[in-house]
């Protein structure tokens, strides 16, 4: 469907809302390609309720479910269908401020849906049939339209019979948090009330008093710029947190080539990948003149200072990606990165077993290891090699590795990208490997609600059960503080080949 199309069926949800107040998406941005998930937030405007929303056409088809979705298939919930929302919503978690919606919005669950049938067709006679995928709800699902109520239609929303359906479980009530960031409404609502409170009295000040002290050769500006509006984090906040963590960040990041998600206005507003050097942008982001794969010539950015992080936090940047390789030495990697990202529902023991069965097969060659959370659902098994091979000798080498567990538990693993070849297991990128491919830098925030960052941990942490949503730039900074040692201390000292561990497969 073309965009224009879709902006149209945006028009109603945008009369209703005042976007210099509310950080709801404004859906400007729109998706090109097109998807098929579903969300289901949580929402104590007025009344509770669950506002349960699927993709189509470029909108997010929106019904508002008074009690929440029931498992057992005798229970018919009212649902009531609203407005289209932008395919962004999906991600929206906080608080609405005073006006329509006002309340708290948590992100209860989401995955993906399949339609059974032809939806147009299905939705034009008022009965859908799908399946969700999703962290809470699975199996066979119904909407079936009842009698208009008004100027709004009123549907039924019920579970199929089948092997997820249960008569006796409440899951509103046995699973009331989001899956988003794990937080209870309550949560939401006291950390957005606390943040804003601060924003709007101290924050500003203290900030710029952190930022004074800064050793900077250039100006910053708009320092109250709101990046993360569900927390009201401000680009000066933000600029704050690099300061503290810049020299745990530094180490894996300078004199590397980036790759960066700059959000000029936030993360709910329009983002975009950049590697090209900006005209104009401060010393202190430095050119690096390479020749792409095509033949062209390109230059990008490297950084080798706090002042570096600073100046990328003050272009929008809210993600740094690097490259496995240094500057010096361009065409021979010196960090191996297998990324574990999980089908959607998949619980994180599985992405932990996958980097525990990783480790161990690393382990026969004579690789050590580390791990690294990614500000998601997923895991970065990190390999420090010594630069001796080119970038297809070592994408070929981890692509070896992963093939292998996938051929010895192709049920729980697939090193296939494609989204029908991942249900139900843990992919295994190996593809991060390749020239010019990137990875999210430690301690790197992610342009995503919550302001959640890609962290270090140990082993030990995995096996105990870490919950990787919990690292945000709030709790970074104090995680730091109370850490006795740093869990990758060791990862830059660390001299090993690909050489010899290939001797060791081989044999």
């Amino acid at each position: 469907m073309a965009r224009s199309a879709s902006a149209r069926k945006l028009e109603k949800y945008r009369s209703m809302r005042d976007f210099s107040r509310t950080p709801e998406p404004s859906g400007e941005t729109q998706r090109l390609a097109a998807g098929n998930s579903f969300v289901i937030q949580k929402h104590a405007a007025r009344r509770l309720h669950y506002d349960f929303r699927l993709e189509l056409d470029g909108v997010l088809l929106s019904w508002s479910v008074p009690k929440g979705p029931s498992l057992s298939p005798t229970e018919r919930r009212l649902a009531v269908r609203t407005e289209d929302h932008p395919i962004d919503y999906g991600d929206f978690e906080g608080v609405i401020p005073e006006g329509y919606g006002a309340g708290t919005v948590a992100v209860w669950d989401r995955g993906t849906w399949e339609a059974r049938n032809d939806p147009h067709d299905m939705l034009a006679k008022g009965r859908l049939s799908f399946t969700l995928h999703g962290e809470k709800l699975h199996g066979r699902w119904h909407l079936v339209r009842t009698k208009p109520q008004g100027k709004q239609e009123s549907w039924l929303l019920f579970k199929g019979r089948d092997d997820d359906a249960d008569e006796d479980a409440d899951i509103v009530e046995d699973q009331p948090n989001s899956v988003l960031t794990g937080r209870s409404l309550e949560d939401i609502a006291s950390e957005a009330d606390r943040t804003w409170q601060s924003h709007r009295r101290s924050e500003p000040t203290h900030l710029h008093d952190i930022v004074a002290q800064l050793p900077l050769g250039f100006e910053l500006t708009n320092l109250d710029k709101v990046m993360y509006p569900e927390q009201g984090i401000t680009k000066g906040a933000l600029i704050a947190y690099l300061a503290v963590v810049a020299e745990w960040m530094l180490p894996h990041v300078a004199r590397r080539p980036l790759t960066v998600v700059r959000c000029p206005d936030g993360h709910h507003k329009h983002c975009f990948y950049q590697k090209a050097l900006l005209p104009g942008a401060p010393p202190a982001i430095k050119p690096l003149h390479l020749e792409e794969s095509d033949g062209s010539k390109a230059t990008y950015m490297q950084i080798d200072s706090l002042e570096g992080l600073v100046a990328l936090a003050q272009l929008g940047v809210l993600e740094t990606h690097t490259w496995g390789s240094h500057t010096d030495k361009l065409e021979r990697p010196d960090l191996l990165v297998f990324d574990l990202d999980p089908d959607v529902g998949l619980g994180w023991e599985r992405v932990a077993l996958a980097a525990f069965e990783l480790r161990r097969r690393l382990h026969d060659l004579g690789l050590t290891s580390w791990l690294k959370t990614t500000g998601g659902k997923g895991l970065h098994v990190v390999v420090p090699v010594e630069r001796r091979l080119d970038w297809d000798e070592t994408k070929a080498f981890t692509q070896s590795v992963v093939e292998q567990m996938e051929q010895e538990d192709p049920a729980a693993y697939t090193t296939n990208m494609s989204k029908r070849a991942r249900k139900g297991k843990v992919f295994l990128d190996y593809l991060r490997n390749g020239r010019g491919a990137t990875f999210i830098a430690p301690y790197s925030p992610r342009a995503r609600a919550g302001a959640p960052v890609a962290v270090p941990i140990t082993w030990e942490e995995l096996a105990h059960n870490v919950d990787p949503l919990a690292f945000t730039t709030a709790t970074v900074p104090r995680r730091l503080g109370a850490l006795k040692r740093d869990p990758w201390r060791d990862l830059l000292t660390t001299k090993q080949a690909i050489t010899a561990a290939m001797r060791r497969k081989a044999a």
